[in-house]
């Protein structure tokens, strides 16, 4: 028979297993009753997939040259694979793609923690980790919102999770094997998001420097050498096969990139930062209550990179940030410092009685100096943020009228994500060969793989990402459709309406599925199209005669 103690330690292993397998089923079920994802720049990965599965790698439109108009290598590369496994199940793979990342990377912090810990009673205790672990991180809003939207965002946190480890892993015990670790971890971080490569280098820096026994100065030159080797293989790659060494985003996502641009200041880099650190809140005040002179160095191989990257991302425009996007691959750090401090805290607490109080005062007083810095951080944050947002007053955007329509009554309003399925199945159906304008394509590219897209923005177009949008560039290329732009691209909306071409050659239907659509007269596709937008027409409008919403010009 067992000891007691064993059929204790027994019992919990159990209780603890019980838990993470219930919170892992739990989260899963909910991912599932979720419905598929509307996150619409998810689907550009679809399109790249698909067309790489065709034999033509990283190209936006078939039959053209590759560009780098994805942000995350290694999330496209995931999005193909399951693609190809489960071909036709656009959402489906996204969210599987997003959900795998988002349970891998939980694995990964437990793995993590349990490893690296010191105190005996959490050292290898990963299902105890699990069961800390997963119910302050699964049922955060923001964790689930992103393991939903199929995006690249889980994978470049778990990223960055690998990097981590393998730094830790390298200061422990300092190797040349563990340094090329380190640098391939590092590596694959950037290629899960470019913005990872502060992490990917200050890191195992930080944590040869900070944190490894001596000697290791060979380690860190080797480790330094074989990352800056690779990327600079890997831009030199990437310019010359994809004609840019960084993502279109890079370019396209620029302060001031868009003229006339209504978001500029509304998607708000404050708000979202302020999101993002109450997501790992309590591992934030771990930080602060746990913290020790032992733990200092620790600490600061893991907070230094995250607050390095978390203000270099104030020099973006963090369009399509929803829930702190952006922010939230740098999370884990954050995460791993609150466990590993309270970890360490837990190894030096003194057992003494007498030193009871002492340790209780102290603690009390550092929870209410965390539970400060919460609220008031929370509150400068939006501070600056409002003021942040302020600056859109003096901002000069285009007016947006130049038309008239002959209906009494203007168009009733079309759900823009119900309208994106609506254009999609229009591209669709479309003669090969049509060309679309648009800046809303992830949708309509995913479910017309075959179709030509334009895209405005820049984000796989390399002349409007490099040289911005042009009018005179758009018409050249002769759309035989455009879906106008979202009306936050006041000046691309102007731009268009002020060209003769828009009126000499098209029938331009405002607000026609939200965004307005402009059909070309004269194109080789032109009758077929007009077939077909008039029965998508019908069935998103019935009753409502279609040539009373036809736009005359009013001014010039």
């Amino acid at each position: 028979m067992l000891p007691a103690r064993a059929r204790t330690l027994n019992s919990l292993r159990l209780l603890f297993a019980l838990a993470v397998v219930a919170v892992v089923l739990e989260r899963l079920r909910a991912l599932l009753r979720a419905g598929p994802t509307d996150f619409d720049d998810a689907y550009m990965y679809l399109r790249y997939a698909h067309n790489a599965l065709a034999g033509q790698w990283l190209a936006w439109n078939p039959g053209e040259a590759p560009v780098y108009g994805v942000t995350s290598l290694l999330h496209f590369l995931l999005v193909t694979v399951i693609s190809g496994l489960l071909p036709g199940h656009h959402a489906a793979v996204l969210q599987i793609a997003s959900g795998a990342a988002a349970l891998a990377l939980l694995a990964a912090l437990v793995t993590l923690c349990g490893h690296f810990c010191r105190d005996v009673r959490l050292c290898g205790q990963y299902l105890l980790w699990g069961a800390l672990l997963l119910p302050l991180l699964c049922y955060r809003e923001v964790f689930f919102f992103h393991a939903h939207t199929g995006m690249d965002t889980m994978l470049a946190a778990l990223a960055n999770t690998a990097v981590v480890y393998a730094s830790l892993r390298l200061a422990e015990k300092p190797s040349s094997a563990r340094a090329l670790v380190a640098a391939g971890a590092g590596l694959l971080a950037i290629e899960a998001r470019p913005d990872n490569v502060i992490i990917a280098a200050l890191c195992p820096l930080l944590a040869l420097w900070l944190l490894a026994p001596a000697p290791r100065l060979r380690p860190l030159l080797l480790w330094a050498g074989t990352l800056g080797g690779l990327l600079l293989l890997d831009l030199t790659l990437k310019g010359h096969l994809l004609g840019t060494p960084l993502p279109l985003a890079f370019y396209a996502k620029q302060p001031w990139y868009y003229r006339g641009f209504v978001g500029e200041f509304t998607w708000n880099p404050f708000l979202f930062l302020e999101v993002s650190l109450a997501t790992v809140s309590p591992f934030l005040v771990a930080v602060v209550l746990f913290s020790r002179r032992a733990s200092v160095r620790l600490l600061l191989v893991l907070l230094i990179p995250a607050m390095v990257t978390f203000a270099a991302l104030f020099s973006v425009n963090q369009i399509m940030g929803h829930l702190g996007r952006f922010f939230f691959p740098s999370l884990p750090l954050l995460v791993v410092a609150g466990a590993l401090a309270a970890d360490r805290w837990l190894q030096e607490l003194p057992l003494a009685p007498e030193s009871a109080p002492l340790v209780a005062r102290s603690l009390l007083f550092r929870l209410a100096c965390a539970l400060l810095a919460l609220v008031g951080g929370a509150r400068a944050l939006e501070a600056a943020g409002r003021a942040y947002e302020s600056r859109a007053q003096t901002q000069v955007l285009a007016s947006l009228d130049g038309y008239r329509i002959s209906a009494a009554a203007p168009l009733p309003d079309l759900d823009s994500w119900q309208a994106s399925h609506e254009i999609a199945r229009l591209a669709a159906a479309s003669p090969p060969g049509t060309t679309f304008a648009m800046s809303e394509h992830g949708l309509v590219g995913a479910y017309a793989p075959r179709a030509t897209i334009i895209d405005v923005l820049g984000l796989h177009d390399p002349i409007f990402a490099r040289s911005s949008f042009s009018a005179a560039e758009l018409w050249r290329r002769q759309p035989d459709v455009i879906w106008m732009p979202h009306p936050d691209h006041t000046q691309m909306l102007r731009d268009i309406l002020d060209s003769d071409e828009l009126w000499q050659h098209y029938v331009f239907y405002p607000d026609a599925f939200t965004y307005g659509v402009a059909l070309r007269q004269d194109g080789p596709h032109s009758a077929i199209l007009a077939d077909l937008f008039a029965k998508h027409w019908q069935a998103a409008y019935p009753g409502l005669r279609q040539d009373e919403y036809v736009a005359r010009q009013s001014r010039k």
